[in-house]
């Protein structure tokens, strides 16, 4: 595999912003660790750290190269021009990548202790049952919206295991389950945004939420999810005892964001679509370094 193709399917599958993403994602996860318990100052905390963002990282993209098997002989009807779609990489050569990233996160995961160990095997143990669609590929696939959820809850099982390394087992579990309700809904908000389009710019052959719930419930269905997860952000933001310029922040993201979706509504536009789909996720890199913030300064 030549590095300079490598480098094409990342920025294409897997750019640096979506490894960006899911590294603030732990940083988040281990803010909150620390706000409720509090680490030993030591040298090598940050390395560790760094270890474990590695490890994150990681995981999620091995969840890339188990879509691209999934759905790589439609793709190559719909996006033949894709890197791997032209065979400038290989789903093999993607395998063996992603196994080898696995070694860093089991390692990190041995490091860390038993616990986070088998939260790792059962984060992973999910991830394989996506992989294979829960056994019911046929049913899930007529049905966008499940499919999505089911999908969605790999992430109580990532924030499980990114917790179990700091935070002692059923300690602060309140925070946890914030944290949880956060990556989800946020999550899911982000699923719903990137799926939608005008009627006129709808595929036969690629799904989309708008097509199956229709337009404008689709539009709604996004809002109130973000709105759901306003509420569990103001929630664990008071739990961090924060000050009222994140609250600001998010409480104005999610009304400029319902502003643009109402005149997506009132007139079909792609672009408007693509600008509220922008600020959903903005909304989502908001939120955690929101709470990132409020724990480090």
């Amino acid at each position: 595999m030549k590095l300079n193709h490598l480098m094409a399917y990342s920025n294409e599958r897997f750019p640096l912003v979506n490894m960006a993403l899911f590294a603030i994602l732990f940083l988040t996860v281990y803010s909150v660790a620390r706000f409720f318990t509090p680490l030993p100052a030591h040298p090598a905390t940050t390395g560790i750290a760094c270890w474990g963002m590695l490890a994150v990282i990681s995981f999620f993209f091995r969840l890339r190269v188990f879509d691209e098997i999934k759905d790589y002989d439609l793709d190559r009807i719909n996006h033949p021009h894709r890197v791997l779609q032209s065979g400038r990489v290989t789903l093999p050569q993607l395998i063996r990548l992603s196994m080898a990233g696995g070694l860093v996160e089991g390692s990190w995961s041995l490091y860390q202790g038993p616990v986070t160990l088998l939260a790792w095997g059962l984060a992973l143990g999910y991830s394989v049952l996506m992989r294979y669609e829960f056994l019911v590929s046929a049913f899930l696939k007529k049905r966008l919206v499940l499919y999505a959820v089911s999908h969605m809850l790999i992430m109580p099982f990532v924030i499980n295991w990114i917790w179990s390394a700091y935070v002692p087992w059923g300690a602060a579990w309140q925070a946890w389950g914030l944290l949880v309700g956060l990556s989800v809904l946020s999550g899911f908000s982000f699923e719903l945004a990137r799926k939608l389009y005008i009627p006129a710019d709808e595929r036969p052959l690629v799904d989309s939420y708008t097509k199956t719930m229709g337009y404008v419930p689709a539009i709604v269905s996004v809002l109130l999810v973000l709105l759901a997860g306003v509420g569990v952000q103001f929630y664990l933001l008071a739990l961090l005892q924060a000050p009222l310029f994140p609250f600001g922040l998010i409480g104005g993201l999610y009304g400029l964001t319902f502003i643009v979706y109402t005149q997506a509504i009132r007139r079909p536009a792609a672009k408007k679509l693509k600008t509220a789909g922008l600020l959903v996720s903005l909304f989502m890199l908001t939120s955690y370094l929101s709470v990132i913030l409020v724990v480090n300064l």
